[in-house]
């Protein structure tokens, strides 16, 4: 079997071991049954869901976001473009093709590429937040800037292909162990989180009497 169709099939089976296993994360964490609530609900669970997953999720809305709003602009810039370098990944390993308009997965890549390393030497530089970090927080993301910026040498170079697939199935592997599997736990979080503040009428806040 030549290279290239090897390493897509092992893209593949790469992706679906990390999605069966943080499925498996998060099935672990009910293996001590589900909290009871025992006092009387004073708002919505369904509000409260609705509530973190949308106007709850607004800097102005987090204090930590709100103070340091460079900071939360350019999460959102790197983690948007990891989510279209996923795309683009999957599309080019079973298409064999890049995704059309490439020209704006390129804009993306870059500005993903820039928010990264602006991050990772925000961590590095800052005396309080490398106190705070372990080995893990600086490599994994080391690793997803080098899993962007081979995508991103792709668009340009069809021939790296190679490059990115290696980089792709040790991604793969390496996130459920890591922290990057906050990807897929930040939103089951965030729905506890409105399930739970929901229910006691904490969140959506009422308006002012």
């Amino acid at each position: 079997m030549a290279l290239l169709p090897l390493l897509r099939i092992l893209t593949l089976t790469a992706a679906l071991f990390c999605l069966c296993s943080l499925t498996m994360l998060v099935l672990r964490t009910h293996a001590l049954g589900e909290k009871k609530f025992f006092s009387r609900p004073h708002g919505s669970a369904a509000a409260g869901v609705v509530y973190a997953l949308g106007k709850g999720m607004l800097p102005w809305e987090k204090e930590s976001a709100g103070k340091h709003l460079p900071t939360f602009i350019g999460g959102i810039f790197y983690h948007a473009a990891i989510f279209l370098t996923l795309l683009y990944l999957l599309w080019i390993v079973i298409l064999s093709v890049p995704p059309f308009p490439v020209w704006a997965f390129r804009i993306a890549a870059a500005v993903g590429v820039g928010s990264g390393a602006a991050l990772l030497g925000k961590r590095a530089f800052k005396s309080h937040l490398r106190r705070l970090s372990c080995p893990d927080d600086f490599f994994a993301n080391f690793f997803v800037d080098i899993f962007l910026l081979l995508a991103l040498l792709h668009s340009f170079y069809p021939a790296a292909e190679a490059w990115l697939l290696v980089a792709a199935i040790l991604l793969f592997l390496y996130i459920p162990l890591s922290k990057i599997r906050h990807c897929f736990f930040f939103f089951y979080t965030r729905i506890l989180f409105g399930i739970f503040f929901g229910r006691r009428g904490v969140f959506p806040q009422p308006p002012p009497a």
